[in-house]
């Protein structure tokens, strides 16, 4: 690495603000470019081809969460910046990197026999490229993060995005089917390790000491554990539905999560990215480290729960308008599935940063194994009934999930299960009134599908200004948190 890469710039608020600003541009020009491509991809490919892509990447994404085997992580959080230390990590990333990609290619014949589908052979082995380009990538992001260089990273996923979206409309466009799908995450992965090899400081050596690793393995131990439970946690339900209930409710499960994993990844990833830096700063300090959970779930429900609340209100407009009729009953699973989701989206994210922040992985170990296990025995019951039964029990499980985390926390931190629903109190009871009121108006009244989209999209930052004009002297309080 170069001496010239300089321990990160000393917090502040505005320099919070302007780094999760950063982020979450990146992002919502993703969510936005996603909400160009998904209606023209959506009507030109079968519902069974998202089904197949589901499938496969059950597996995939089990190999992308390992992909950096915790050591990125581990290397923002390091005192040093040993340029021996941090390229013995790189090529320990390599060799995870190719490892995860024979593996996958590996299973494939198991997988296309387990779900009667051949084409699963040929797609795994077209993604298996994606969790080797996010080990490539680790270490590099890593040395950008330390810095602080979110614009530069945010520019990056820019470029990603477009390069991505593109070619899966021109392949969609074209007739290939799944293989748009396959190739649109395939330069997702490629194009983003392409600018982040390009623009970090970061040169690796040729040099490896495993010795020189101690700490970070360590570390990486138990974050390998969690996001190996993690990915077996979110895909169980994509291999129970596929193998219990077929192709076509897998195919509607499979779009919800697109549209449920938007805001997730659009706004509460970008926030959870920077909070663990900041909790990282701040680990010998318990109490500041409660104060930036608290505040950064407060803050994120203030602009989640109300928007995604008249987005399910009006769902049957919203999917038939933006995805087609064939696509009207996610609709439904959406609603079902989504108060849950989000209350796990707003407040596990940065709670899984607070963990690794203090250093106590082996908590959040033990709770995401909890979980998934919870997760397994409340989804599979529903799944024998229907893809709706399924929709139910993610929320049921996503509530119990989440405050079974904060009982977690409470162990290693004096984080206050009060305090917490306390930040997320107000916003999800304007966003669960707002979504009533939406009901009922239509109720009363007849209007198209355009129109009632139109009284979404008045309806929804309307609920976030009422959430804000309630809670303002907290979110104003919340902000001084983020100060060094």
């Amino acid at each position: 690495m170069s001496e010239a890469a300089s321990t990160a710039p000393a917090g502040s608020a505005r320099g919070f603000f302007r780094s999760v600003g950063s982020l979450i541009s990146a992002r919502v020009f993703l969510v936005l470019a996603q909400f160009i491509a998904l209606p023209v991809i959506a009507r030109h490919l079968a519902v069974e081809d998202f089904a197949i892509m589901a499938m496969a990447m059950s597996v995939v994404i089990f190999g992308s969460m390992l992909s950096d085997a915790g050591l990125g992580q581990s290397l923002i959080r390091s005192k040093s910046e040993d340029p021996a230390e941090w390229s013995s990590a790189f090529w320990l990333l390599v060799a995870v990197g190719c490892g995860l990609a024979a593996l996958i290619i590996a299973i494939s014949p198991v997988w296309a026999w387990f779900f009667d589908t051949e084409e699963l052979i040929a797609v795994m082995a077209a993604l298996s490229l994606i969790p080797l380009c996010q080990a490539l990538a680790a270490a590099p992001n890593a040395e950008m993060e330390r810095r602080e260089q979110y614009s530069t990273i945010a520019a990056i996923q820019m470029v990603t995005t477009v390069a991505s979206v593109g070619l899966g409309i021109g392949l969609a466009l074209a007739g290939f089917g799944v293989w748009a799908l396959v190739a649109q995450q395939v330069a997702l992965a490629a194009v983003r390790l392409a600018g982040v090899a390009l623009l970090t400081r970061f040169r690796p050596r040729f040099y490896f000491s495993l010795g020189l690793l101690g700490e970070h393995l360590r570390f990486a131990r138990d974050a390998i554990a969690v996001s190996g439970i993690t990915a077996i946690q979110n895909q169980s339900t994509v291999i129970v539905i596929g193998r219990l209930l077929g192709e076509g409710p897998l195919g509607l499960f499979a779009m919800n999560q697109r549209f449920v994993n938007l805001p997730k990844s659009g706004l509460a990833g970008p926030v959870s990215s920077v909070v663990y830096v900041r909790m990282a700063k701040a680990r010998d300090e318990p109490a500041r480290v409660v104060d930036i959970y608290v505040a950064a779930i407060r803050l994120l429900s203030h602009v989640m729960f109300p928007v995604v609340a008249v987005i399910a209100a009006a769902g049957p407009a919203v999917f038939t308008v933006v995805l087609s009729e064939k696509w009207r009953d996610v609709a439904t699973i959406f609603a079902f599935s989504v108060p849950g989701m989000m209350f796990e989206a707003v407040t596990i994210m940065c709670l899984s940063a607070l963990f690794r922040a203090m250093g106590r992985t082996e908590l959040l170990l033990r709770f995401i194994a909890e979980g998934a296990v919870l997760r397994i025995l409340i989804v599979l019951p529903a799944a024998f009934i229907s893809l709706e039964a399924v929709a139910v029990s993610l929320t049921i499980w996503g509530v119990v999930f989440v405050l079974r985390g904060w009982v977690y926390a409470g162990r290693c931190v004096a984080l206050d299960l009060g305090r917490c629903l306390g930040a997320v109190a107000v916003p999800a009871a304007v966003g669960a009134a707002f979504a009533a009121l939406h009901m009922l108006l239509l109720s009363s009244i007849e209007v198209g599908n355009l129109e009632e989209m139109a009284i979404a999209a008045i309806g929804a930052p309307l609920a976030v200004a009422v959430a804000a004009l309630l809670n303002h002297r907290m979110i104003r309080h919340d902000i001084t948190r983020f100060r060094a």
